[in-house]
């Protein structure tokens, strides 16, 4: 990936992170995680819920939060 490239990925991970914004994970089985993203890299999240889980991201289908995350915007 060129570095003038923009990851949302990281952004979004990033952001939901940084302001411990409550989300749920959608797993490609349909199961879903409730929680708050603690740490993110290359190929894992760490979601803190109930109980801490390591998830591994092919296994995630999708993130929602229930406010609008600004991944453009700075702090």
């Amino acid at each position: 990936m060129a570095k003038n490239q923009i990851n949302i990925q990281d952004q979004f991970l990033n952001r939901v992170r940084k302001d411990r914004t409550h989300v749920t994970v959608e797993l490609i089985g349909g199961r879903r995680v409730d929680g708050m993203i603690l740490s993110f890299d290359n190929f894992c999240v760490l979601l803190r819920g109930e109980t801490d889980q390591l998830l591994y991201k092919h296994a995630i289908a999708s993130i929602h939060t229930n406010q609008k995350i600004d991944v453009f915007e700075s702090k």
